[in-house]
């Protein structure tokens, strides 16, 4: 698939790693996507997002050459409903310790059978920004035993993978 995929509000896109050091920890989770952002609204020079990237949650101007697409089953929403909770969690900033603690995580739960307890800290990433807002949507998109983060959200029985899409750089 490509570009004949047609994008809807509350999609998720996840982009590939860009770092040697992202690929090795999307290798040791079996994962072939790192970052994870939620499509809000479309406009005329594409899409807005919602990401949370270094500066911490914001609606953002999409602007990556490829994404991973994926539908969450079971979910429609407005853009409006979407803007609302975004608004509402606005403050939350960046987990700066997030390559570190999915190390850790997939480690602990893997090899000991182990999750890291984790608490609402107002501090979240990308993958967590995306399970709250799927939360308070009212859908799943992670197995209960896994918040904040699933091992790879990309195998989530959740989601529905549409495929790859490559857009203009603009």
């Amino acid at each position: 698939m490509g570009d004949e995929i047609e994008i809807k509000v509350g999609y998720l896109g996840a982009t590939t790693p860009t770092s040697w050091w992202t690929e090795l920890l999307c290798k040791i989770i079996g994962a072939s996507t790192w970052h994870w952002f939620m499509f809000v609204v479309p406009d005329t020079d594409g899409w807005i997002i919602t990401e949370s990237i270094g500066k911490g949650v914001a609606l953002t101007r999409f602007d990556y050459e490829k994404s991973y697409i994926y539908r969450i089953k079971g979910l429609e929403v407005s853009p409006e409903k979407l803007i609302s909770i975004i608004s509402y969690y606005g403050a939350y900033r960046y987990d700066w310790d997030v390559a570190f603690k999915t190390a850790l995580w997939w480690f602990l739960k893997h090899y000991f059978g182990k999750l890291i307890p984790r608490y609402h800290d107002k501090e979240v990433n990308c993958q967590e920004w995306v399970c709250l807002l799927a939360a308070e949507l009212g859908v799943k998109i992670i197995p209960d035993g896994e918040y904040p983060m699933c091992t790879n959200l990309e195998r989530s029985p959740y989601l529905e993978e549409l495929g790859v899409r490559w857009f203009p750089i603009r």
